[in-house]
């Protein structure tokens, strides 16, 4: 039991997570039995409550423990109703670990107390637990997956909700036909057999009424979407997916996929679907086709692929010249977004403009690292790598005092064998520990000033090279560009080179990576 002194004052720290199925209920019960706990003990505290998973991976998007830890120079305790409710995730584990060492604050369970920063063995021990808990939140993970993957293979919907023209049942959890819905997708596979496109398609279903499943207006991209889904030819596909990083960017690839064929009733026959995805081919290499020979003509842009609406987020459409007018529509009304189009070559101005105060301002963040000491900027990995570099010492130490004992025949050979091995562990925790910090040590130390040294080389020679190539150095740092122009009507009624309108205000902003 914790050695702390009575009325000692902490936070105590409570965790539920959906992921897991729990409720308000389980929140309840951590809640009477720290409160109980905290009253036997004489313990005073605040309390700290969150509904979200431990196995999330910023600290960020923990609110409630980020608060603790801000406040932490306040208690002498941590009060919590296990480990694996603090965190589920080893980085975060370690982030908690070292605040404690350094403000000198214990973590204590009903169960257990663990000082981390007088005590060797309970550094270890938190260590051991915190990697135990992060083995069980994947193999948590995994299971749910793998369930999830066979009811798919039953024909079962497992992928929230469900598509237009589909509800699910709760008793067998398959889809069935929503027939409200269902009328409205056999009527757009009919529009697109006779020659419509999605726009075409889309402006019809609205101007005649029909919403979608929040009761808003059809946009093209719905429309695509309906037409490419195969629910609707009654198969079920389940993606399994992965996070991970690529290019710089975090994202969802697809690692497996289940399909399952005649899992639920079709709305349209497989062969009618089969043909549309047919004509979709045709049409779609006809367009590409005709895309090919455009660019041809009018030549690559530097904004190509980078602009978008300001209002409604669609992606703009960009020629040699022109920005031209958003033509998707407006979620609510239906009605067409109305962001204005321009000569692109006063937004190219613009954005030079723009990316000669970025580069200045990277040059000016890369002097100011370059001339802090590198000590300030990752103080605490490097100290959890001197704490972990001292416990390994002390661990050595412990094993050559081991040894000196085993040659004084004072303790049998069992019982010697037993303390070996309780001291092999912990090396080789310690160890992994290390390698993992170091591993912190040189991302942080090289990839921001690697990053900003790139940025800065492409950025100089910008200037030298082709549109294309500009176009391809923007997409290495630019996300994105949303462009927004309203045109009174006044305006409007004006010719498209009449210098008042050319001189009509726009505006714009940059998303970096």
């Amino acid at each position: 039991m914790s050695s702390i002194e009575v009325g000692c004052f902490g936070a105590t720290y409570l965790r539920i997570s959906r992921d897991k199925g729990e409720n308000e209920d389980t929140l309840q019960n951590h809640r009477e039995i720290m409160t109980e706990f905290c009253r036997q003990n004489g313990y005073t505290y605040e309390m700290y409550e969150e509904i979200v998973s431990g196995g999330k991976y910023e600290l960020e998007e923990r609110p409630q423990l980020q608060q603790l830890l801000q406040n932490i120079e306040k208690y002498k305790a941590i009060f919590t109703v296990s480990l694996d409710r603090l965190a589920r995730n080893g980085v975060i584990s370690q982030q908690i670990k070292q605040v404690c060492i350094d403000h000198e604050i214990k973590i204590i369970t009903p169960s257990q107390t663990f000082d981390l920063c007088n005590s060797l063995e309970d550094r270890v021990l938190y260590d051991v637990s915190s990697m135990f808990a992060v083995m069980e939140y994947e193999m948590i993970g995994r299971r749910n997956k793998y369930n999830r993957m066979q009811r798919a293979r039953r024909g079962e919907y497992v992928s929230g909700k469900p598509a237009f023209g589909y509800r699910r049942n709760g008793t067998t959890s398959k889809l069935e036909i929503y027939e409200p819905e269902a009328e409205v997708v056999r009527y757009i596979f009919k529009l697109h057999s006779e020659g419509l496109g999605k726009q075409k398609i889309a402006d019809i279903l609205n101007s005649e009424g029909y919403k979608t499943q929040r009761q808003r207006s059809f946009q093209p991209s719905t429309v695509k979407a309906i037409i490419n889904n195969p629910v609707y030819k009654g198969c079920l596909v389940l993606h399994d997916r992965k996070y991970t990083k690529e290019n710089g960017e975090h994202t969802f690839k697809v690692v497996d996929t289940i399909i399952t064929d005649d899992a639920h009733p079709a709305i349209i026959a497989p062969d009618e679907w089969e043909q549309a995805k047919r004509e979709r081919a045709e049409r779609g290499a006809k367009a590409a086709a005709q895309r090919e020979k455009a660019t041809v003509k009018t030549g690559t842009t530097m904004l190509k692929d980078l602009l978008y609406c300001g209002i409604c987020g669609g992606k703009l459409f960009v020629t040699k010249y022109l920005i031209k007018p958003c033509e998707y529509l407006l979620p609510d009304s239906g009605e067409k977004c109305g962001n204005h189009g321009m000569r692109l070559i006063l937004l190219e101005e613009e954005v030079l403009c723009k990316l000669q105060a970025h580069r200045e301002r990277l040059w000016q963040g890369l002097l100011h690292i370059q001339q802090q000491d590198a000590l300030h900027l990752l103080p605490g990995f490097r100290k959890h790598r001197e704490h972990t570099e001292q416990q390994m010492e002390e661990v050595q130490q412990l094993q050559s005092e081991l040894e000196e004992l085993a040659g004084t025949g004072i303790f049998g050979d069992e019982e010697i064998g037993v303390q070996a091995n309780r001291l092999l562990r912990m090396e080789h925790a310690l160890q992994e520990m290390k390698e993992k910090v170091l591993q912190q040590i040189q991302k942080l130390e090289s990839s921001g000033v690697e990053e900003m040294e790139g940025i800065l080389d492409m950025l100089d020679q910008f200037p030298n090279q082709t549109p294309e190539d500009q176009n391809q150095t923007l997409k290495q740092f630019i996300r994105r560009i949303d462009y927004k122009r309203r045109l009174p009507e006044e305006i409007k009624a004006l010719s498209a080179n009449n210098r008042e309108r050319l001189k009509s205000p726009f505006s714009y902003t940059i998303e970096y990576w």
